[in-house]
């Protein structure tokens, strides 16, 4: 999604963040780019459901976010704004959220890494769950099967019977 050699070259500046349009990072960054502004925006494999086939595809580790490197007393800052992709940058008591040097440099690190590991998202029946949000969250249960493309069907123990849920997949992991 973003020219990391570009990125880990940079001179020291300093990290904020900007919120992009829906889905819309990849075309943010390349905008950015295109005006000479460092921007990066981490991702991650997914294996996902499509069709009822199990594909890997590449999506943003934040959605919705762009990290963008600036000094604070350079000019560019107005035309972070007015960048096809960008919302407008996060902000905190109207001033722009500075994330550590630290944390981006470990994830332009790990995104370097040619070895980037594909989160599994695709469930098989049987599988013992952990509920993580929502009203159930705590318990254990059973993945039985898939409801669509963004909700599946648990099987948990409660109130002394076996119950039948319908879950979002971003509201459960496997154990």
């Amino acid at each position: 999604m973003s020219d990391i050699n570009t990125v880990s070259q940079q001179s020291v500046q300093e990290w904020y963040l900007a919120a992009s349009k829906p889905r819309q990072e990849t075309r943010a960054i390349e905008n950015l780019h295109n005006q000479g502004i460092t921007a990066f925006a981490p991702t991650i494999f997914v294996e996902k459901l499509y069709a009822g086939k199990k594909r890997v595809i590449e999506e943003a580790l934040f959605p919705g976010y762009v990290f963008i490197s600036l000094s604070p007393k350079d000019g560019l800052w107005h035309k972070v704004r007015s960048t096809r992709g960008i919302r407008d940058w996060v902000r905190f008591s109207s001033i722009p959220a500075k994330l550590p040097l630290n944390l981006v440099q470990e994830f332009i690190e790990k995104q370097n890494n040619d070895q980037q590991e594909v989160v599994k998202r695709c469930f098989n029946p049987g599988d013992c769950i952990s509920i993580m949000s929502g009203p159930f969250r705590g318990l254990k249960g059973i993945y039985e099967a898939s409801s669509g493309e963004e909700r599946s069907l648990i099987l948990i123990e409660f109130l002394g019977k076996v119950n039948r849920l319908k879950l979002e997949n971003n509201q459960f992991i496997v154990e």
